[in-house]
């Protein structure tokens, strides 16, 4: 009965906030093949893939940081390369038309923030907010997007989708963005800016199709001229260090997880090797990039920690451990660098509600025997 009641006052202190910003913002209009004032955007091809570079004059962004990103013209009309993503299993989100958008129908719940000078917005919604590989497919291409057009001396703010992960301060700061210029959309969800530059999604939607020219225009950003490589990181195991977070008694409870079962037995063999165990968080993103950098072999289970095979050299080889249904984001990447990349593709213990999810048991021999394929 309690849970029920507040639910109720939860309910109804929601719709009374939508209630009040209506009154404040009004309701954002959207009209299909309209030409709209302070509103412009430039083409720009590559590969013959095509992208956009939008500019709003005293625009303003709202977002719900998740699912929702809302560009708005002076006027009161939402604008293309607006963002509506809707959920279609536990994690998984597809884009849909402009029509979708939330902010038609509640208009822009939070408070604006009037932000001084010119703003590159760089949010992306979705897992962009926490995960590693989303933020270099999904975020940072936007700003290779702008600079192939503008000078980023002309942004002054730059609208993220968090700067809660040390990664995400690191990298732009490389790129002599400082912290001080950083707008994070976890705590400003409303802005308005004299004018907001926005593109296109760099890999239209899906990471899994991460494109080469973005690969390649990272590889320049991060990777320093001369690299003198690291032989203690010639062999080099990515731990994601599950196991010990889940109950072996109770495995199904954790259908869901992504867990190696026999992620000692494995890590004790390549240790034995001459492997180096590592945990890519316990580095630097400066640090992770001359790790794989100097790496000749990497052996990884699925994850976003594999983003970083990016930056691997020309002669590096890849064994990822993989759920039979996950995505090939990573075999991707290798593809479109020319890595060698082998998968090994594992039935899930139990059923996941996530594809790229699931309990996994990989036989210690088809590793072997895989290894021995990248002749190691």
């Amino acid at each position: 009965m309690k849970n029920l009641i507040r639910f109720k006052i939860k309910s109804f202190y929601r719709k009374l906030i939508i209630f009040l910003y209506l009154i404040i913002y009004k309701k954002p209009i959207y009209k299909k093949k309209i030409n709209l004032e302070n509103f412009n955007f430039t083409e720009l091809k590559i590969n013959k893939e095509l992208y956009k570079i939008y500019e709003l004059d005293r625009g303003r962004v709202f977002t719900n940081k998740n699912d929702i990103t809302a560009y708005i013209t002076k006027a009161n009309f939402l604008t293309e390369g607006s963002m509506q993503f809707k959920k279609f299993d536990a994690i998984n989100s597809r884009n849909q038309g402009l029509d979708k958008n939330l902010v038609l129908k509640n208009g822009t719940p939070n408070v604006k923030k009037h932000i001084k000078g010119n703003v590159l917005s760089l949010l992306s919604g979705g897992a962009s907010t926490n995960n590693f590989t989303h933020w270099f497919t999904d975020v940072v291409p936007r700003i290779i997007l702008f600079k192939k057009k503008f000078n980023l001396k002309k942004i002054d703010k730059f609208y993220v989708p968090s700067v809660k992960f040390k990664f995400q301060v690191e990298s732009l700061n490389l790129l002599n963005i400082k912290p001080s210029q950083l707008i994070s959309s976890e705590s400003i969800k409303h802005i308005h800016a004299k004018k907001i530059y926005y593109t296109s999604h760099p890999c239209h939607f899906y990471p899994s199709k991460a494109q080469k020219w973005s690969l390649v225009s990272l590889r320049k950003l991060y990777l320093p001229k001369k690299l003198k490589r690291n032989k203690k990181f010639k062999y080099i195991y990515i731990d994601r260090d599950q196991l010990k977070l889940i109950d072996k008694d109770n495995l199904k409870k954790y259908a869901s997880w992504r867990v190696l079962l026999n992620e000692d037995e494995i890590r004790t063999y390549l240790k034995s090797t001459g492997f180096k165990i590592i945990k890519p968080e316990n580095f630097s993103f400066k640090e992770q990039i001359h790790i794989f950098n100097s790496a000749e072999v990497i052996v990884s289970l699925f994850g976003a920690a594999m983003m970083m095979i990016t930056f691997c050299n020309s002669n590096a080889k890849i064994l990822e451990i993989k759920p039979e249904k996950s995505g090939n984001e990573f075999k991707n990447i290798s593809n479109k660098l020319n890595l060698l990349h082998e998968q090994i593709k594992v039935k899930p213990k139990y059923k996941s509600s996530t594809p790229q999810n699931g309990l996994l048991f990989c036989n210690l021999n088809i590793i072997k025997n895989k290894l021995k394929k990248l002749k190691i």
